[in-house]
């Protein structure tokens, strides 16, 4: 399993910028040749698409492929466009479901408009926003707490956005908020890092080393945990004291296996109440195998790694298991 396999999927500008650019090109030629219009604007529509899938991020992506859509009168691709952007935008459900009942085609760009307006992808944009009272930043804590962060891109979106608050001096919501979007996606390994250092600065050297460990799970090339460990110990006669224990971690483990299980499918605990009494390390197996059955990674993944904590090493397998199910999914 290479490094390649870890890498999380950021927000690549550049080569958005140079899709949307041959997106733009091609809609240029569709416009000087008619007899080639149809043609141009796929080309353009394909283009566009891609600029997307490298930059989700920016709204000029989104914006040069909705009007393309609308050129090619495509209402069912409209409609997926909007799908797709209120998924990263954490999913909507109710505006999802007025979609459905109106012509999209006359009040798309509109539509488009106000969304981004309250909602930009641009966390800079979003913090001005707050900073204007545009967005109350209390609604935005309640929201964050019954969100599904699985999409990876709501994921950086969302993550992004408490980096501002961080920035700006709000710990509290920062160090509340940025567990749910981790126990939701636990290889976005660059939000770990942010807390990490989060827990760092405030001299929590404990929790900073258990982040700072996650990185490690999802890019093996990190040097932070080890940075830590040096300066710690150039500083404290006795390390082991400031180092987490079994305690420490299982602790930490659990309160994010608590929180992946908020978001996922049933849980099928009556199965397992059925099941033959067993011990009880075959018991855990036992929910371990059902969580990786019903496709519920992250709870998976936490519970296995806290069992691992323990010294549990026969749940190493369904961590590995976990792990590459969260990576595909």
């Amino acid at each position: 399993m290479g490094v390649e396999l870890y890498k999380f999927e950021l927000p690549r500008k550049s080569l958005g910028d140079r899709n949307r650019a041959q997106a733009h090109r091609f809609h240029k030629l569709s416009c000087a040749d008619r007899s080639q219009r149809i043609e141009n604007l796929q080309w353009a529509e394909q283009s566009a698409r891609q600029a997307i899938l490298h930059d989700y991020s920016n709204f000029q992506n989104w914006e040069i492929l909705l009007k393309l859509k609308l050129e090619l009168n495509d209402e069912s691709g409209i409609y997926a466009l909007f799908e797709d952007l209120l998924s990263v935008l954490g999913k909507d459900s109710e505006l999802l479901a007025q979609l459905k009942s109106i012509n999209l085609i006359p009040s798309s760009m509109d539509l488009f408009s106000s969304i981004l307006k309250r909602e930009p992808l641009d966390a800079d944009a979003w913090w001005k926003n707050i900073k204007n009272n545009n967005y109350n930043l209390e609604d935005f804590s309640n929201r964050c707490k019954k969100m599904d962060f699985r999409d990876r891109r709501s994921n950086v979106i969302f993550g992004r956005r408490l980096e501002r608050i961080r920035k700006h001096g709000l710990n509290d919501i920062f160090s509340e908020l940025m567990p749910y979007l981790l126990s939701h996606r636990p290889d976005n390994f660059e939000l770990w890092l942010e807390l990490g250092k989060h827990h760092e600065s405030l001299k929590d050297f404990k929790n900073a080393l258990m982040c700072y460990d996650h990185v490690l799970q999802f890019n093996p090339t990190d040097n932070n945990k080890s940075r830590l460990f040096k300066k710690l110990k150039k500083q404290f006669d006795n390390f082991d004291e400031i180092r987490p224990d079994k305690i420490d971690i299982q602790s930490f483990h659990n309160r994010l296996q608590k929180l992946a299980s908020t978001i996922q499918k049933e849980v099928l605990e009556s199965d397992l109440d059925s099941k033959i009494d067993v011990d009880g390390s075959n018991k855990l197996e036992l929910k371990l195998e059902d969580l990786l059955k019903n496709l519920q990674f992250q709870e998976a993944f936490f519970m296995a790694r806290s069992l691992i904590s323990e010294g549990e090493l026969w749940a190493e397998k369904y961590f590995n298991l976990a792990k590459e199910g969260v990576l595909n999914e």
